[in-house]
């Protein structure tokens, strides 16, 4: 009887570690997740829809700062001037955050993230990893670097 109970208080202490951890970030994920997704329906928006730069450059200002601003607005313009296929980013997830640093006004991550994609083949996930950089201001929250990094499987 004691060693049934002891293998039972293992087991639930491990299934609740497991749970507490799942929890670890969410914070973090969701903030990284919103400004994402916004950013996916901006340039979605632009690229099939209004057209208008100085609309973009608003709104993309509203959730970018610094080089990933001036990135985004540089090649939307290119691909405004010279309109070609390309697969459509319909939505993000943070699939796992594998390091999270966290220092004065900057949040640095190292995360794999999950793209749901549209193609003329169909819709497909993506995963990749990528060095994401955020900035805190006035309460609110910029991402302002987003570099992948590698493949870490489809």
């Amino acid at each position: 009887m004691k060693k049934r109970f002891i293998f039972t208080m293992i087991l639930l202490l491990v299934f609740s570690y497991n749970s507490i951890s799942g929890y670890e970030h969410r914070e973090e994920i969701n903030i990284i997740e919103d400004l994402l997704n916004q950013r996916i329906q901006i340039m979605n928006e632009f690229l099939y829809a209004y057209k208008d730069m100085d609309l973009l450059e608003d709104k993309l200002s509203k959730i970018e700062k610094n080089n990933l601003l001036e990135n985004d607005l540089d090649i939307l313009k290119k691909v405004m001037d010279n309109p070609t296929d390309y697969e459509l980013a319909l939505k993000v997830k943070v699939h796992k955050i594998n390091t999270l640093d966290i220092k004065d006004d900057e949040i640095l991550i190292n995360a794999d993230l999950d793209w749901f994609m549209r193609s003329y083949d169909g819709e497909f996930n993506l995963i990749r990893n990528y060095n994401i950089e955020c900035i805190q201001e006035d309460d609110q929250t910029f991402l302002s670097k987003l570099k992948i990094l590698n493949n870490v499987g489809n």
